[in-house]
């Protein structure tokens, strides 16, 4: 986040080859190794979405598909896919009775190494995609390559935009930022163990007034400074701002401006531990897990135990639809800061302002910051539900302490993406959910009575 001078980028437009193979009836494979990702993917939207950035050869994955719409599957760089790395295959099956239904490999792609699938759903159900490497094959680690998908004739997707600003943005007209919309905003609060943004208190103030969901985010010196001190200086500024209903806290993790680089002054372990010192820190004193903002070379370095954190990758390629080309040890990313040269209504004209994305539409961003409404809104003020433990590995129980019950309740689970992982009817008074074969991250519990709904975040490690 610390404004630079960018060097001259020249970008290459990536071209669909007229003889797209789009939905071949041959070369069908049947090779594989295991379902990655494990959940079911479900779409209405014609926008390009990441299934995952971390696919290999072998893996098949789930999709809910409805009779008569039209979806699409590719590793095309056109399309914000990957397939650098082996030349793709995909087969595209009937989950129900094994049914091959269309085969594609070699279309488009940086090699011209990309398959791409259009298929008009013949019934309404689930199909399976199986990715391959050339001749069937299949690989079980690096390389990946990053699948995409979409309902084609579907709606275009809201997508959540906001920006993040420090003192260098100058005097924000907030009124007009949330006019553009502009949804959300991270403000520089503090630096260090003694550095306050002096303009945070009238960005925060504005801001809210103005309707955005707002917080502060720390620039983080590990290299100089405990975690602890930090945060503890993070929450004297910031801490009366952390609520729910509003966006969470963020630690800004990147180099310091005179070096020397974190990855060189720091072992991956010593960094890795600052970050969930300062995380717990923050957490425990606030209530809210804060958002980890840091560059692919960063997320990469340090160890997975960061990975149950929310993160925010900065991959400024200028596109808010295009995935980040790498988040290190994370599975899945929360935002994306896809350009540092936006130009934003309310901000002077001549200044670079960041602009982000969230991943995922606006009920998975109220979602993500426990922001409910109407009568869920009311339900949430009288917790009926005790989760535990939390975080958890394996089992995690859910005691229903309501009334009744027996009433009709129904219990869902999602992904940070909004994307549903579970649903089963409730009626117990104590309930012990599976997540073993979760991914590590943080997921969204609603349960869902006659009185509303009530929301819980728990943590897969």
């Amino acid at each position: 986040m610390i404004k630079r001078l960018l060097p001259a980028v020249f970008l290459c437009v990536l071209c669909w080859t007229a003889n797209a193979q789009q939905c071949l009836t041959t070369g069908y494979c049947s090779t594989v190794t295991h379902q990655y990702p494990t959940s079911t993917f479900s779409t209405t939207s014609n926008t390009w979405t990441a299934v995952s950035a971390y696919m290999n050869a072998g893996n098949w994955t789930l999709f809910n598909v409805t009779a008569g719409n039209v979806y699409e599957w590719s590793y095309c760089e056109a399309y914000g896919g990957v397939s650098t790395a082996w030349d793709a295959q995909l087969t595209l099956i009937d989950n129900s009775n094994g049914t091959n239904l269309c085969f594609s490999d070699n279309v488009c792609g940086t090699s011209g190494n990309a398959p791409y699938i259009s298929w008009t759903a013949t019934f309404t159900g689930v199909v399976k995609v199986l990715t391959n490497v050339s001749a069937c094959g299949t690989n079980t680690t690096s390389p990946y390559n990053t699948l995409v998908w979409r309902q084609a004739n579907g709606g275009a997707s809201t997508q959540v935009f906001g920006i993040d600003v420090s003192h260098y943005d100058g005097t924000i007209t907030w009124s007009q930022v949330a006019s553009m919309p502009k949804t959300f905003a991270w403000c520089k609060a503090t630096e260090g163990t003694t550095y306050t943004d002096p303009t945070y208190a009238a960005n925060m103030t504005n801001g809210v007034a103005a309707g955005m969901k707002i917080a502060g985010y720390h620039f983080a010196h590990p290299e100089t400074n405990s975690a602890t001190a930090e945060a503890t200086f993070f929450v004297s500024v910031a801490g009366s701002d952390i609520k729910s209903c509003q966006l969470p806290p963020a630690l800004d993790l990147e180099d310091p401006s005179g070096g020397p680089s974190l990855t060189s002054s720091m072992t991956s372990a010593a960094l890795t531990t600052w970050v969930q010192d300062w995380m717990t820190s923050v957490k425990n004193q606030t209530g809210i897990t804060p958002v980890l903002y840091t560059a692919a070379s960063i997320a990469a370095y340090m160890g997975s135990a960061v990975n149950v954190y929310p993160l925010w990758i900065a991959d400024p390629d200028g596109s808010s639809t295009a995935p980040p080309t790498s988040i290190g040890v994370w599975t899945n990313w929360t935002f994306k800061q896809y350009s540092w040269t936006g130009t934003v209504n309310g901000i002077a004209s001549g200044t670079s302002v960041d602009l982000n994305v969230f991943n995922g539409d606006m009920n998975a961003f109220d979602t993500f910051i426990s922001c409910p409404t109407g009568m869920a809104a009311e339900s949430q003020k009288l917790s009926r539900f005790n989760l535990y433990p939390n975080p958890a590995t394996d089992l995690i129980s859910l005691e229903n302490n309501a009334a009744d019950p027996n009433q009709e309740m129904t219990l869902s689970v999602y992904n940070m993406q909004g994307r549903l992982v579970m649903q089963q009817a409730l009626k117990q008074e104590k309930t012990e959910i599976n997540i073993s074969d979760y991914t590590s991250g943080i997921y969204i519990l609603k349960i869902q009575t006659s009185e509303g709904i009530e929301t819980k975040k728990f943590i897969k490690r």
